[in-house]
């Protein structure tokens, strides 16, 4: 026998990435970011061929991608090493040079819609409304541009737009759980959802040929539903209601007879079709757990982006009730019964709150004994059933991983995912210290050997747990984390301000809250290794925050390296500094524990 040896961090991260795809028209062509190159670019694949040839070379991430109406042309919106700035170019159907549509430094175009006749574009920007963005319409041809919208008091987005041009459906997001829905109609607007408060989110939605709107929200309730509402009679009601699952997306048939939904029901996605004359649903089988991206044909084919916890996010294609996968990504040197299925665990919190959570185990040949506690970005956010590299590569590495959706996380309601808001250092602390006792108290974690690393908001409440609790932790890892509330509050994008009060805290009418509940208050407190990663160009999460930090620890004496990525932001999408991050984790952590 030959030894080969054992595939290792590299074997995860060459592994290729896929982000978004788009459908031509006709259904024949799938286009879609990849990074096989090492960088994120855009790659097409023909219907029958299986082989993708790549469209471009520019390196970066690709917010809006669709084909243009006569499929002529493909239209593109790319940030730059992470700024999240997109601008709009198009580019040929077989790839090439980039042609810009709408740039602008320093200015977000965010599209959602093209006309019919492929002349206009309908998108969201902030070139003259840093703060509340407007919704404008832009002719490619005479390169003018059309104020529609105004933001005025919340941020805008566009969903969807009749064929006519005449009506649109937008919302004003006033924060993550409060996102009210209107309709354009010829210049004047008015809610989806009559007499309604603010307190509600709607969702996405789809606009029928007479003007009806199909469209998801909880307005009223904990989870979403589908709901309609008739421009004509002025009228909204409900449409399908689910037990505990949230209906995220929604596809309407080019005979508008029925729907499509895709559902968040805890850890993992469903689909269901819904029959909008009788009202009848039924639940279509998935090849994924979580979806990350669906679109139906106009023949209602429909296209499927997703993953499992096993097996990396891959694109299928459901017809004549079967799916066939489209893509094969693979973790390379591996099978997928190498790699962790994640448990789904719950426990009460301290005050009898339910949360869910998943648990990786590396298998019994690699374990070493010790549990990363992985807390989730957000916080409005979730650990979800979907392939998640970061949870595996530590199993593989002999880590049992904790992952606590706590309070605040999406997908369990309404209610608990506000509980975070105004208090992002308590009641979600708490949940996670519970959970570590309880993994605990079930003999599955040693109370000395434990490692806590986060991202964004995993990374703030990393420090935090540091600060405040360091007997509790071997050795910290912090990735874009806030450490200080205040700071954060200053720096955060100009569109961001307005939910800080409600989303974060008022540093006056707050500020004893916020000192507690910041990181920085517990310097002293963090004596343990502790490892700080940062991307230079970081719109949410700016490089100071992590500077304030690393500089005050090397000042009193706290052992902790810093690694800063000149060309990434908030999230890394270069394969070589994906690389470079976890082999450095994963050496930091030996090297401190010793395993």
């Amino acid at each position: 026998m030959i030894p080969f040896k054992k595939p290792d961090v590299r074997a995860f991260l060459k592994s290729y990435s896929i982000k978004t795809f788009a459908v031509s028209p006709d259904a024949q062509t799938i286009v879609f970011q990849a990074d096989f190159t090492g960088a994120p670019e855009l790659w097409a694949m023909e219907r029958g061929t299986g082989f993708p040839y790549q469209l471009t070379t520019i390196g970066q991430s690709v917010y809006d991608l669709r084909f243009s109406k006569d499929s002529s042309y493909i239209l593109a919106s790319f940030d730059y090493d992470g700024d999240e700035k997109p601008q709009i170019y198009a580019l040929p159907l077989k790839g090439g040079e980039l042609t810009p549509i709408r740039t602008l430094p320093g200015t977000h175009f965010f599209v959602h819609a093209q006309s019919e006749d492929g002349k206009r574009l309908y998108y969201t920007s902030d070139e003259s409304n840093k703060t509340y963005f407007d919704i404008c319409a832009y002719d490619i041809e005479t390169e003018q541009e059309r104020t529609l919208v105004k933001g005025d008091d919340a941020r805008l987005y566009l969903s969807s737009l009749s064929q006519d041009e005449q009506v649109f459906t937008y919302a004003k997001f006033y924060s993550n759980t409060s996102i009210v829905g209107y309709l354009w109609n010829n210049g004047k607007s008015e809610p989806l959802i009559p007499g309604a408060d603010n307190e509600h989110v709607t969702g996405d939605s789809t606009l029928g040929k007479d003007g009806t709107v199909y469209f998801s929200t909880n307005a009223g309730e904990e989870f979403s539903y589908l709901a309609r509402y008739s421009p004509v009679s002025k009228t909204f009601e409900k449409l399908f209601q689910l037990d505990q699952e949230s209906i995220k997306s929604i596809h309407l048939s080019e005979d508008e007879s029925f729907l499509y939904v895709v559902a968040s029901a805890g850890v993992q996605d469903k689909c269901y079709s819904f029959t909008v004359e009788t009202g009848a649903s039924n639940e279509l089988s998935l090849p994924v757990t979580i979806v990350e991206k669906l679109l139906m044909t106009n023949s209602g084919e429909l296209i499927v982006l997703g993953s499992t916890p096993t097996k990396p996010k891959n694109m299928y294609r459901y017809t004549q009730g079967d799916w066939v996968q489209l893509t094969d990504v693979r973790i390379m040197g591996l099978e997928e019964k190498e790699l962790s299925e994640p448990e789904v665990i719950r426990y009460s919190s301290y005050d009898g709150l339910e949360i869910e959570a998943l648990l990786y185990q590396p298998h019994n040949e690699n374990k070493n004994g010790y549990t990363v506690l992985l807390p989730h970005g957000g916080p409005q956010w979730a650990d979800v059933l979907s392939y998640d590299a970061q949870s595996q590569i530590l199993a593989y590495e002999g880590y049992q991983v904790f992952s606590p959706n706590y309070r605040g996380s999406t997908r369990y309601g309404a209610t608990f995912t506000k509980l975070v808001e105004g208090d992002w250092g308590e009641g979600p602390r708490l949940d996670i210290l519970e959970g570590l006792d309880y993994l605990e108290s079930k003999g599955q974690l040693q109370p000395d050997k434990v490692i806590v690393l986060g991202g964004s908001y995993g990374g703030y409440m990393t420090l935090l747990l540091h600060g405040r609790h360091p007997e509790r932790f071997q050795a910290a890892v912090d990735i874009c984390g806030v450490s200080n509330l205040f700071s954060f509050i200053k720096t955060v994008p100009e569109s961001w301000k307005p939910i800080m009060d409600r989303w974060v805290g008022h540093p006056e009418r707050d500020k004893d809250r916020l000192i507690k509940d910041s990181p920085i208050t517990y310097l002293e407190k963090m004596t343990k290794p502790m490892l700080v990663v940062q991307g230079a160009n970081d719109p949410r999460v700016v490089k100071e925050e992590s500077d304030q930090i690393v500089e005050a620890l090397q000042k009193q004496g706290t052992e902790i390296e810093y690694l800063v990525f000149d060309d990434e932001g908030h999230g890394f999408t270069k394969i070589e500094n994906r690389i470079s991050l976890y082999e450095m984790v994963i050496r930091f952590l030996k090297r401190h524990l010793h395993v």
